[in-house]
C-alpha cells in the first residue's frame, strides 16, 4: 500500500514540476517581450494618438476570441475602466495582428499603457484587477499633468 503512494506522490510531483515549468517560462517570455517595447515611443495608429491627445493616457486592450475565460473576466474591467477615464482602445489579436506584432503582444489579454509622451510605460498580461489598472492610469496622469 505504501508503495501506491509513493508513485501517487512522485507523479503529483511530476506534474506539479512541469506545471511550474510552463508557468515560469510563460512569465519569462511576457518579461522579455515587455521589455522591447516599455519606455519607448511606438508608432501609434491615428485613432490612438487622437485620443492621447485628449486623454493624457491610453490604454490599449488586447484580447481574442480564442481566450473566452480571459476576455470574460478583463473585458469587464476594461469596460470599468473604459467608463470612467474613456481611453480604452480594444483590438483584436487575431483580426489586428499588425498592431499586435508593433507592441510585441502574443497573449490575450493584454494591456499596454502609453503616456502623454506617446512612451508605452506599462505592459501587462494576464488578468488585472480593476483597483490596480486604476492606479496604474492615476500614476501616469498625476505625471502628465506635473
Amino acid at each position: 500500500m505504501q508503495d501506491i503512494y509513493s508513485v501517487v506522490l512522485a507523479i503529483v510531483l511530476v506534474v506539479l514540476s512541469v506545471w511550474l515549468v510552463f508557468k515560469v517560462i510563460g512569465w519569462l517570455a511576457v518579461f522579455l517581450r515587455a521589455r522591447v517595447v516599455k519606455n519607448k515611443r511606438i508608432p501609434l495608429p491615428q485613432k490612438c494618438q487622437k485620443l492621447l491627445g485628449e486623454k493624457g493616457v491610453i490604454v490599449l486592450y488586447f484580447s481574442s476570441p480564442l481566450a473566452e475565460r480571459g476576455r470574460n473576466r478583463m473585458g469587464g474591467v476594461m469596460k470599468l475602466v473604459d467608463e470612467e477615464y474613456g481611453n480604452v482602445i480594444k483590438f483584436n489579436l487575431t483580426s489586428d495582428r499588425k498592431e499586435a506584432e508593433k507592441f510585441n503582444v502574443i497573449t490575450a489579454p493584454t494591456i499596454v499603457v502609453i503616456d502623454g509622451e506617446g512612451i508605452v510605460r506599462e505592459y501587462k498580461s494576464g488578468f488585472i484587477s480593476y483597483p490596480r489598472v486604476k492606479a496604474i492610469i492615476e500614476r501616469y496622469l498625476k505625471r502628465s499633468k506635473q
